[in-house]
Formats: C-alpha cells, sequence, structure tokens
C-alpha cells in the first residue's frame, strides 16, 4: 500500500472540482508538466467510468482506466486502477479535509502486483500531486 499526504492552499470544493472535473483534470493530471493530458471519458458516480490519456514528450501514450467506487463530495473518491495493457486490480482512495481555506488530501493506492509498481507509482503520484499544487495556486 502507497499513502501519500499533502496540504494544498485551496479550499476543498476546489480540489476535490480538480479531481472531477475533465476540463480541470486535463491541466495537471500527468507526473510532469512535459505530458500532455487528455480525458475521453469521466463519469464522476458510482459505477461511472473513467479513461485518462498521458502522452510524455516522446509520444508514448499511458492510459489509466477505472470505476468510480465512492463518490462523496467534497471529501472522497474511491476508484479503481488500472493500465491498459498493464497492471490492473488496484484500488485508489482520495480523502480530503479542508479548514482555513486548505485541504489536507491523503491518497491511498492499494493493491500493487508487486514492489516495483508500488515504487513507480509513488514517483508518479508525486509529479501528479505537485501538477495539482501548481494548478490550484
Amino acid at each position: 500500500t502507497l499513502r501519500i499526504e499533502r496540504q494544498f492552499d485551496a479550499p476543498i470544493e476546489a480540489v476535490f472540482k480538480a479531481w472531477t472535473r475533465a476540463d480541470q483534470v486535463v491541466q495537471w493530471f500527468a507526473p510532469s508538466h512535459e505530458f500532455t493530458v487528455a480525458v475521453p471519458m469521466m463519469d464522476v458516480r458510482v459505477g461511472g467510468k473513467y479513461r485518462l490519456e498521458m502522452t510524455n514528450p516522446a509520444g508514448e501514450t499511458h492510459t489509466a482506466i477505472g470505476e468510480y467506487l465512492e463518490v462523496a463530495e467534497p471529501d472522497k473518491l474511491v476508484f479503481t486502477w488500472e493500465w491498459e495493457g498493464g497492471d490492473s486490480g488496484m484500488l485508489v482512495t482520495i480523502d480530503l479535509a479542508g479548514q482555513d481555506g486548505k485541504t489536507d488530501l491523503v491518497l491511498t493506492h492499494e493493491k500493487f502486483p508487486d514492489a516495483g509498481s508500488r515504487d513507480h507509482h509513488n514517483e508518479g503520484w508525486t509529479g501528479c500531486l505537485n501538477c495539482l499544487a501548481d494548478f490550484l495556486k
């Protein structure tokens, strides 16, 4: 299991929208600003599906797909996570807590196939959350 905690200088409603609105997700959801992001599908409701396409500067696209299992605005999202053609069966939980215009985020990513996958995702999520912090400024 991977657990990452971050605080954002933005209200909880803004952070939740950044995770749940495709027009905002395309602006930050990648391991670095060098990637371009497309969100051809994002149906944020229990049972809804998403598709995130992250393209690196070399033109390689990495596609994450999954289903929303819990949507509790503005403080919780739970969704499955798999790489198209790769690792599958993983679970991501985003817990948010707002106070005084700031938001504490806890990202928990579970059910990795191995430690290498966990470590790779740690790098990716750390980059994503850095991009999210920049987006929320």
